[in-house]
């Protein structure tokens, strides 16, 4: 049997984990539920906004748009967090 890579190790111990995670993006903490505590229609997410707007839930997403520094440029940024929050190595973009 090999040796879990670290990154394996740490997804891992997100995934069994059954609290939430939290992380800070300009100044403002937010909070992703466990890994297994997702919502199921994540599964059907069609692309990398509707999967973040979905793992954050309305109020948090809101609380994202609203603010200035919310730009495309800062979404990859602010999406490869809630990725790792949520228990995967990044976005994926």
């Amino acid at each position: 049997m090999t040796a879990a890579t670290p990154a394996t190790e740490s997804a891992a111990k997100k995934e069994a984990k059954d609290s939430p995670t939290t992380f800070e993006h300009h100044d403002i903490t937010f909070t992703v539920p466990a890994p297994l505590k997702l919502p199921v229609a994540l599964l059907e997410a069609q692309d990398e906004v509707e999967a973040v707007r979905l793992i954050l839930g309305a109020a948090q997403w809101k609380t994202y748009l609203a603010h200035e520094d919310s730009t495309l440029g800062d979404f990859a940024v602010f999406a490869d967090k809630v990725a790792q929050a949520a228990g995967q190595a990044d976005s994926g973009n």
